[in-house]
C-alpha cells in the first residue's frame, strides 16, 4: 500500500468510532487496534484497520483500466488492489468491513498513472436528500457524497475537479497545475521514484491533462492552451 494511502486510513481510523463492542459501548479504530490479535479469551471484536504490505516493487504497471482494480473490503483492510492480486487471509472478526467502519461507504477503486488507488469522489457539505446527519471528517479529510447522501469523508486528493496547491496532494502524489488556470493531484508513478517530471509521467499524462506536458521548477505543468 502506498505510504500516503497508509496514512488517510490510519488518520480517519483515529478519528471516527466503530461498531458497539460486546458490552454496547463503542471504541475507536485506534482503540480497538491495540487489543487485535490478542487472545484475551473473549469473542470480542477485532479492529477493523488496514494490514496490508507492500511486495517487491512492481516491474511494471499494475493496470491498465479501471477495471483491472478491485476495491478490497475485510475486517483487515480496505485497500484498492489488482483484481489479479492475492489476498491474505483474514481471520478479524469484525462488526462491519474496514471501508464501512472508516464511514468510506462510496469508496471505489480505479487505476491511476498503472496503480490501482482509490477513485475520485464527489466532494461537498450537501445538501442532500437522505436523512442522514453530515459525518464529522477528521482533520485534513472532506465529506464525499454518492447518490444524494454521505458517501463518507476522503483526503481532498480524490475530489473531483476541488484542484489543489503545491504540497497538498500528499506524499506519493504531485499537484499538475495547468495553463487554463486549474490544478489537478496526479499519482506518481514508481519510475519517477518520487520526482515528477514529464519523461516519468508521460505514459499516464493524458489521464489528468488534455494537453502537453511542461517541466517546471518543483513538478509539471499541463500546457492546455489557457
Amino acid at each position: 500500500m502506498p505510504p500516503s494511502r497508509r496514512l488517510l486510513l490510519v488518520v480517519l481510523a483515529s478519528a471516527l468510532a466503530c461498531g458497539p463492542g460486546d458490552d454496547g459501548s463503542t471504541a475507536s479504530a485506534t482503540e480497538n487496534a491495540t487489543t487485535a490479535g490478542t487472545d484475551t479469551g473473549a469473542t470480542g471484536t477485532s479492529a477493523p484497520t488496514s494490514t496490508s504490505t507492500s511486495g517487491p516493487a512492481p516491474s511494471g504497471p499494475e493496470c491498465q483500466e479501471d477495471a483491472d482494480c478491485g476495491l478490497v473490503n475485510n475486517c483487515c483492510e480496505c485497500d484498492p488492489k489488482p483484481v489479479t492480486a492475492e489476498v491474505a487471509a483474514c481471520e478479524g472478526n469484525c462488526l462491519q468491513p474496514t471501508c464501512d467502519a472508516l464511514s468510506l461507504w462510496g469508496a471505489q477503486a480505479a487505476c491511476r498513472s498503472g496503480i490501482c488507488e482509490f477513485a475520485d469522489m464527489t466532494c461537498s457539505d450537501g445538501p442532500v436528500t437522505c436523512d442522514q446527519a453530515m459525518p464529522q471528517c477528521p482533520a485534513g479529510t472532506v465529506n464525499t457524497i454518492q447518490d444524494d447522501c454521505w458517501a463518507g469523508c476522503m483526503h481532498p486528493r480524490y475530489c473531483e475537479g476541488l484542484g489543489c496547491t503545491p504540497g497538498s496532494c500528499g506524499d506519493g502524489w504531485t499537484c499538475v497545475s495547468h495553463q487554463s488556470g486549474a490544478s489537478t493531484c496526479a499519482l506518481l508513478p514508481a519510475a519517477c521514484a518520487g520526482e515528477p517530471t514529464c519523461a516519468c509521467l508521460q505514459p499516464y499524462f493524458a489521464e489528468f491533462c488534455p494537453g502537453s506536458c511542461g517541466d517546471v521548477e518543483g513538478g509539471v505543468q499541463c500546457q492546455d492552451g489557457g
